[in-house]
């Protein structure tokens, strides 16, 4: 796996031939999450978000910048970058590893 930004590590499963993913570009992606260890939180969600708004964990938009529409990629987040000590009630442990598989859908620029 590659290293991204503050430690996001990285793997393209494939690389898309669309759009780039850069900071204040609008996303949509649908993914599933997983914890480090196996367990399976959510399934085939899709979810829209800018790169840099902070409406999702740093460590998801941090592994999503940079890759291109079309594109799968795995990405693993420390807990830093996702919910520290405090986890989420009944899913996702304190200080839990997690890792993404991120199928970027679309991308619209940072002035649309």
């Amino acid at each position: 796996m590659k290293k991204g930004r503050d430690g996001v590590e990285y793997e393209d499963l494939e690389v898309g031939d669309g759009a780039t993913a850069d900071r204040g570009c609008a996303v949509e992606v649908e993914y599933s999450l997983f914890l480090n260890r196996g367990g399976c939180v959510e399934k085939d969600k899709r979810y829209e978000f800018r790169i840099g708004e902070r409406r999702v964990i740093a460590g998801l938009e941090y592994g999503v910048e940079g890759m291109r529409a079309g594109g799968r990629r795995r990405i693993r987040v420390g807990p830093h970058l996702a919910y520290r000590d405090a986890g989420v009630p009944d899913s996702i442990p304190e200080n839990a590893v997690l890792e993404f598989l991120v199928s970027l859908l679309s991308v619209r620029p940072a002035n649309a």
